[in-house]
């Protein structure tokens, strides 16, 4: 008997869960990351009803076009929509694997199923993080795109991104207090320029990246 066959399973959703049951569960939080549901229906509906075949089998929503480890924590990585944890490869091919979710900026998602065209790996890749209205002035805001995790801040209508890392004890500066250009991290207090990165402890500061904003989200250059 396998291990996931050993163990009694959880049931993550009701009974009955229907495709648009699905859709209505997914659909917002991809938007949130800058992608929506295919424009091609059917794909979408066969896409899902194999997720419900999943479902049944294994108590979860496992991404039909990848293997499960068996390792619980790995596999979270798999379980749809994965997009937080493929940011950057998501968006350089403007789709998740299978294309159940395009980009938002991708008119026609027929034109991308059956294609994975990677960029090689080092390649700079646009990556849309999060959306403008999440993000309300004074705000900051953790966000982890490939290896690096980031602190976005916004001061009015300005939008910054600096390392989340702090380099006294490792705070995470996303969780600190801003205040105008400020942060201050959580732990210990130390101030960051979130314009630049600077702080006035010496040999301390922190990464600065450069956000633009468009068609409402924040979008951050990351390598792939």
């Amino acid at each position: 008997m396998s291990a996931d066959h050993a163990r009694p399973r959880r049931r993550l959703f009701a009974e009955g869960t229907t495709i648009e049951d699905l859709k209505t569960y997914m659909a917002p939080f991809a938007a949130t990351l800058g992608y929506k549901l295919n424009t091609e229906s059917e794909f979408v509906d066969e896409v899902l009803a194999s997720e419900l075949e999943i479902l049944a089998d294994t108590g979860d929503v496992y991404c039909p076009c990848r293997v499960r480890t068996g390792d619980p924590k790995e596999d979270a990585m798999i379980v749809c929509p994965c997009i937080p944890f493929h940011m950057v490869q998501f968006a350089a091919i403007r789709k998740c694997w299978c294309g159940l979710f395009i980009r938002y900026d991708v008119e026609d998602g027929g034109e991308l199923l059956g294609v994975i065209d990677e960029p090689e790996l080092g390649a700079q890749v646009e990556v849309p993080v999060c959306r403008v209205n999440d993000l309300a002035p004074g705000q900051t805001k953790h966000v982890k795109a490939g290896k690096t995790d980031y602190a976005l801040a916004r001061v009015g209508d300005e939008f910054y991104a600096i390392s989340n890392v702090c380099v006294h004890a490792f705070g995470p500066l996303a969780d600190g207090v801003l205040e105008g250009h400020e942060l201050a991290c959580p732990w210990h207090g130390w101030r960051y320029d979130v314009r630049d990165g600077t702080t006035n402890h010496p040999d301390a500061d922190v990464a600065a990246y450069p956000v633009t904003v468009r068609h409402g989200y924040l979008w951050l250059t990351c390598a792939l």
